[in-house]
């Protein structure tokens, strides 16, 4: 049975931690200006602003400030300034300190699917798919207005409701919600935080991706002895240039096909303005008929 968290309430702390890249220091007042009109109370210290190269700071220092906001510090929500490169080099520490994580609600996207993977695995906890920190701030209105009602918890029916996606293969699937960063399932494959596959409705983006480069990770993911025990899939923003966008459609068709999977493009995630929060590990079904993906399990502990 997954932990799950509760749903936010006017005035609760959000912990602002840095696991993965450095960022460009400017950009995040406009991020925590969303959550202050939120009426949110966003919290950090002066230590993410650490850069060690193309990363955050040293592995230590970020692993420890993930594990005292999910285990000392006061708050109801964890949510990273931005993705770049990093998370999976904490996985290993963050594991012997797993037992001891509370349930809070955490989001995030991008290179941040590596601790959605940990806290999958390693602490059992429904967790979102969203916008970090500084990307909040270049949503779209109906993907900010999604962020809010996923933090608290409000009309959780359509919130996680998606519709107006493109079908690629007809059929219906249900099952729980993997949603992720194309190369970062790719490269956790054969490690212990590797997706679970069986039975799952796949959900995937990417950034600034050549077509070549999808369709070998693509290829690579279906090589797992159990993609084939895959529900569905569904397909965000996989960031390819504008002049490869038809031929993505068209090996996305041709790969869903291929696997007999019901499937369908045009899910609102990605690396754009368009990136609406999807919870992870709770029940799903897709109707690829009609292109609609809704959410049946609720992923909050207070529903």
């Amino acid at each position: 049975m997954m932990k799950k968290p509760r749903a936010l309430r006017p005035g609760d702390a959000v912990r602002v931690i840095a696991p993965a890249s450095p960022f460009d220091r400017a950009r995040l007042p406009d991020g925590l200006a969303v959550l202050k009109e939120f009426s949110l109370v966003p919290v950090f210290s002066e230590r993410i602003f650490e850069a060690d190269g193309y990363l955050a700071g040293p592995d230590n220092l970020r692993a420890r400030e993930l594990i005292a906001a999910f285990t000392t510090d006061a708050c109801a929500a964890v949510m990273p300034v931005r993705g770049g490169y990093g998370s999976m080099r904490l996985l290993r520490d963050l594991k012997a300190h797993s037992k001891s994580f509370e349930p809070r609600l955490f989001i995030g996207f991008s290179d941040i699917t590596a601790l959605h993977r940990f806290f999958q695995v390693d602490v059992g906890l429904v967790t979102f798919h969203g916008p970090n920190v500084i990307s909040s701030a270049r949503l779209d209105p109906e993907s900010r207005a999604r962020l809010r009602a996923t933090l608290f918890g409000e009309n959780p029916e359509q919130t996680f409701l998606y519709a107006g996606l493109q079908p690629l293969v007809s059929g219906r699937a249900r099952g729980p919600l993997v949603v992720g960063n194309l190369s970062l399932i790719t490269s956790l494959i054969g490690t212990p935080w590797a997706a679970r596959l069986p039975g799952s409705l796949l959900v995937l983006e990417d950034v600034s991706e050549p077509l070549y480069r999808v369709d070998r990770m693509l290829c690579q993911l279906s090589m797992q002895p159990d993609f084939e025990a895959v529900a569905g899939l569904a397909f965000g923003d996989l960031g390819v240039p504008e002049a490869e966008r038809d031929a993505l459609a068209a090996r996305l068709g041709d790969f869903a096909q291929a696997h007999r999977k019901p499937a369908v493009c045009g899910f609102p995630i990605g690396h754009g303005e368009r990136n609406v929060p999807v919870p992870q590990s709770v029940t799903a079904i897709l109707d690829a008929d009609v292109g609609v993906l809704r959410v049946l399990e609720s992923p909050y502990s207070d529903a």
